[in-house]
């Protein structure tokens, strides 16, 4: 589907009794919280199998491979963008495109490198396998770091959304957090009392009243116990306690919020339709970015997951199995791939046109948020180097937005496959994002890394030339 036709169709083509959730020029400008001074906010976006790196990657001049570089993305015209993120080419001023980052830690274990590269991408920690399903990692991700410093009480700390990814996110132990998967549950967990600015209902009201008091009871009840118990069922019972704190918070900030609110989605198509994935990253997007102008949350992660052979012209086999891991060896396949992140940036480029279109107190929602767009892979056949990041908005997060950024490959990490050589470790990227939120860190995640002859990667400090 091109993309006049799929904007089409979402604009006119739902007719489920969608509203103003379809349309993201039709947001409430009011929507928002009043703010004395910009809020910062952090929204990640995540995609599947990293990016076929020769048409994801852009050499403007036929600059080197082997000497770092950067160069102002405002000159280029859209055909000089590469066909993957020529989408973005109308946000280029805003976007820093990085080039040459590698996930070292994420050698470091023998596990699938797509278990390892959704622990590891944004915990920058190594990966704890299990049984079955995800792994685990062994620290938080960089979005609940960020969240744990600049959520404020009775705020959501974060929002996960996806289609239906593998996780991203962890909390503090290393365990994954749950997504929210369907846009009805994410607008019932954003807007309990649904639209308009009318007090809820009189069953609505006396049901709100109601979980307050249960909450309240139940933070009572473990307040009470915890001063009989030995130190280490204390921790956990006091733990149990702030959270409930924090629900009670949240239950009675939710319902004050002053928002325009829209009406709430109606029924959206089931998996064997094809409209499934268009529409649900139109809600999911939507939601998220009113959920971010409305201070409901600060931080949000969109996992997009979940397109079909149709959408990205792929003949009749599996996109992860048949196309994904052939991209070297067939041109049918590279351009499968390809089309596939060619859509993703797509969908970003729309989602950055609806922050962008929003005010808020720096100008748009846009100038308020940074965007990071970023993978589990650098490649479709399960490379770790060249990942592919894109980060946008926030401006003054970082001193100088408009560039693509290079960085030579000089690293050669051992992996269970052989060596890879990579350029600096994406740990590095996780800390300058933590420092643009006002999080004072030295390190996210591992601090070093083994090379090959017994060298180390140091993977703490900032990321170099992003300020």
């Amino acid at each position: 589907m091109t993309s006049t036709s799929r904007r089409t169709w979402l604009r006119g083509g739902l007719g489920l009794g969608l509203g103003a959730l379809c349309l993201p020029s039709l947001l409430p400008r009011g929507a928002r919280a009043q703010a004395e001074a910009p809020v910062r906010r952090l929204l990640i976006v995540m995609t599947e199998h990293g990016a076929v790196y020769p048409r994801w990657r852009m050499r403007p001049g036929e600059l080197p491979e082997d000497a770092d570089w950067e160069v102002p993305l405002s000159p280029l015209g859209e055909a000089e963008f590469s066909e993957v993120l020529q989408p973005l080419h109308r946000h280029r001023a805003r976007l820093s495109i990085l080039d040459g980052l590698g996930n070292a830690v994420g050698l470091t274990t023998a596990l699938n490198e797509h278990k390892e590269g959704h622990a590891t991408a944004l915990t920058g920690t190594q990966a704890v396998e299990l049984e079955d399903g995800p792994a685990h990692a062994q620290g938080p991700s960089i979005d609940q770091i960020v969240a744990s410093a600049i959520a404020e009480p009775g705020q959501i700390a974060s929002l996960q959304v996806s289609h239906g990814s593998w996780p991203y996110s962890y909390d503090a132990s290393g365990k994954t957090l749950p997504y929210i998967y369907e846009p009805a549950e994410l607008y019932t967990r954003l807007f309990p009392d649904g639209p308009g600015g009318a007090p809820p209902s009189t069953d609505m009201a006396a049901i709100r009243a109601r979980q307050r008091q249960v909450v309240e009871l139940a933070r009572a009840q473990f307040s009470a116990v915890a001063p009989r118990l030995g130190a280490a069922d204390r921790l956990k019972v006091e733990q149990h306690r702030d959270l409930l704190r924090a629900l009670e918070l949240q239950l009675e900030a939710l319902s004050q919020k002053t928002c325009d609110v829209p009406a709430p989605p109606g029924e959206v198509a089931p998996w064997e339709e094809p409209e499934w994935y268009d529409q649900r990253t139109e809600l999911f997007t939507t939601l998220t970015a009113l959920a971010l102008s409305c201070d409901l949350t600060r931080v949000g992660l969109l996992a997009l997951w979940g397109l079909r052979n149709e959408q990205v012209g792929a003949p009749p086999g599996d996109i992860h199995n048949d196309f994904a891991h052939a991209v070297s060896s067939d041109p049918v396949a590279a351009q499968v791939m390809t089309n596939f992140g060619r859509y993703h940036a797509e969908d970003v480029a729309r989602l950055l046109d609806v922050l962008e279109d929003i005010p808020s107190a720096g100008g748009t929602l846009l100038d308020d948020t940074l965007v990071v767009w970023a993978s589990e892979l650098g490649t479709p056949e399960h490379q770790l180097h060249h990942l592919p990041v894109v980060l946008a908005g926030g401006t003054g997060y970082f001193d100088k937005a408009g560039r693509y950024i290079y960085w030579r490959q000089t690293h050669a990490v051992p992996g269970l496959l052989g060596d890879e050589l990579q350029g600096p470790p994406h740990n590095r990227l996780l800390v300058s994002i933590a420092r643009a939120m006002g999080v004072d860190r030295d390190a996210v995640g591992v601090t070093s890394v083994p090379l090959k002859n017994g060298v180390t990667l140091d993977c703490t400090g900032e990321l170099d030339r992003l300020r």
